[in-house]
């Protein structure tokens, strides 16, 4: 049974935080697993390692402006 995605909700935190913790979820993420990040911006450093490191992503805001990025391991 899958457990569902694992959560880091990033919108009160300061910056480098979500971006170390995303980072450390990322080395352990397992094959078909999701990670959703929850922020307040658009996560362009994000999005710059994750392309680099054979990651996909999706984003898109929420009508409360919560930015919803759901990141996978590319197959």
């Amino acid at each position: 049974m899958n457990p569902g995605p694992r959560v880091i909700d990033g919108r009160d935190m300061e910056p480098p935080e979500p971006l170390e913790r995303a980072m450390a979820a990322l080395a352990t993420l397992a094959p078909g697993e999701e990670l959703v990040m929850l922020l307040r911006c658009e996560a362009l450093p994000l999005y710059s390692m994750l392309e680099r490191n054979g990651f996909n992503y999706r984003s898109e805001f929420r009508p409360d402006g919560t930015n919803e990025v759901r990141i996978s391991k590319k197959p």
